[in-house]
């Protein structure tokens, strides 16, 4: 079965194939990355020209850096078109072994883990449209002509007609076109991390019941050898998804610091009830993106550590000194819990997403004390 047939993964991969990111490269793909790759350019010389002013220049900088966050993680993906491709062909694998498997158990986690991750997907598709919707209908309650996303073209007022018109008309299709380019990718993590807590949590069931079988002992040695290889491949699962996105991890762990630090800021000192509501909205939608990658991430390498609890539990008593010795090394192998890094340098947890909420905040009252 091909990937984009998988359920866990085929919502979001119908959307990346459909503009040409992976699985095929047609026109599609200039379409969706050349006119907002233009216009965060035009974005960030707005900022600049907007140094000084820093509530305008805060609340545009939010999305001047989360669209060129949505064009990196997009190219990335366009230049490394065949590792994804290669590592969905993995998981797609993966998933069909266990669904022509006679282990009902485990079919029924994987479906549970299929069902979630479809309703995130479709969740994250529908908050970020209206989200950007709500975006486009700002100008219309500002006291100031101003267009959606900040833009400035050099030597040229963009307020006027007919540019602003002209570049307000363009904008309105970017709900449908940054919404396809930033969520695909924090949904098909998910659905990435997610998979592989189930494939863990059916390693941990086939252990504890290896015993309770009555299987022959030959038989026990089979099925934990069995464990063990599919272990080894779930291993390779995780470290492959931890090279194709640990760096792009990291810069959003970076970006993301020091934006939020910037709205809390920036919250504390505008006036306009309608500024304070779309802070609060972004500072929300931040933290929800945020949040959905540290908890999936974190249930992985909690279940993780969980194997090596199983693989004890297993009444090894009972056995031969050959089961005990295999045993003993899978259970020290799998101690070493499986993770995903940021830049290969720090664990994506929830401790990590508490230290980074105490640095933004921590930030946020060194800048108030400073601006006071």
């Amino acid at each position: 079965m091909s990937f984009e047939n998988i359920p866990i993964l085929s919502i979001n991969v119908k959307i990346w194939k459909f503009w040409s990111v992976i699985l095929s490269h047609t026109w599609r793909r200039y379409i969706f990355v050349g006119p907002i790759a233009i216009m965060n350019v035009l974005q960030f010389v707005f900022l600049y020209q907007k140094w000084g002013e820093v509530d305008t220049f805060i609340l545009n900088a939010f999305y001047a850096m989360a669209i060129f966050n949505s064009l990196l993680r997009t190219v990335m993906v366009i230049f490394n078109r065949a590792r994804f491709e290669n590592f969905m062909t993995e998981l797609a694998a993966l998933y069909v072994d266990i669904e022509e498997s006679n282990n009902q158990s485990a079919i029924e986690t994987l479906k549970k883990a299929t069902e979630e991750s479809r309703k995130i997907s479709t969740f994250n598709l529908t908050a970020s449209f209206f989200d950007l919707i709500g975006a486009l209908l700002y100008p219309v309650f500002s006291k100031t002509k101003v267009h959606p996303f900040g833009v400035a073209i050099p030597g040229i007022d963009v307020t006027l007609f007919p540019f602003y018109e002209i570049i307000y008309f363009m904008q309105l299709s970017f709900p449908v076109i940054l919404t396809s380019m930033y969520m695909p990718f924090v949904s098909l993590f998910v659905s990435f991390a997610m998979f592989g807590t189930a494939a863990l949590k059916n390693i941990q069931m086939q252990l504890r019941n290896l015993y309770s079988l009555n299987q022959s002992e030959e038989q026990m040695y089979h099925d934990l050898i069995a464990c063990i290889s599919y272990h080894a491949r779930i291993m390779r699962f995780v470290e492959d998804l931890n090279s194709l996105v640990t760096y792009i991890l990291f810069a959003e762990f970076m970006i993301y610091s020091v934006i939020l630090c910037a709205l809390l800021f920036c919250l504390n000192i505008i006036e306009s009830v309608m500024q304070k509501i779309a802070v609060i909205m972004y500072i929300m939608t931040m933290l929800y993106v945020l949040f959905t990658y540290y908890w999936q991430a974190n249930e992985l390498l909690t279940e993780s550590i969980k194997v090596s609890v199983a693989a004890y539990d297993v009444e090894w008593f009972h056995c031969s000194g050959r089961f005990k010795k295999t045993l003993l090394c899978f259970i020290m192998r799998t101690q070493k819990p499986l993770v995903i890094m940021l830049g290969n340098v720090y664990p994506m947890s929830l401790e990590t997403f508490q230290s980074l909420l105490n640095a933004s905040y921590s930030y946020f009252t060194l800048l108030r004390e400073a601006y006071k």
